[in-house]
């Protein structure tokens, strides 16, 4: 199992995610928590790493977790502990670091895109938008 901490930024209708380099799918901003590491504390790390967005403990509120398939690993299953930012961020702004390629909007149904966890997800939570 693979334990990662992730943003959540969500519409009705698009979600929040990046595009790493040599990667065909899209995943939430975050990453894999570190040995010693808290969740607060890698995803802080992390999205600093990723999208050059510094935050605080007291701005990130935890929604859930999901369990789905790891991407692009083969027959390996990921942990993704979500969060939310609680404070204003202009996600229109930020200029992603140089691992990701790309940072966007992705309409919820494109499921062609978007890597088989975060597609759990939505599964779940779709009811609650």
């Amino acid at each position: 199992m693979i334990r990662c901490v992730c943003l959540v930024a969500e519409t009705e209708k698009q979600i929040l995610l990046v595009q790493a380099h040599h990667r065909a799918k899209y995943y939430f901003p975050g990453g894999k928590i570190d040995a010693g590491e808290t969740q607060i504390d890698a995803l802080i790390r992390e999205i600093s790493e990723e999208l050059n967005l510094d935050l605080i403990p007291s701005e990130l509120e935890y929604i859930d977790t999901v369990i789905g398939p790891a991407y692009p690993q083969k027959n390996e299953e990921t942990e993704l502990n979500c969060y939310r930012v609680l404070c204003e961020v202009d996600w229109e702004t930020l200029r992603p670091a140089s691992e990701i390629t790309d940072l966007g909007w992705v309409d919820k149904k494109d499921t062609e895109k978007i890597a088989p966890a975060v597609l759990k997800w939505i599964e779940k939570h779709k009811k609650d938008m």
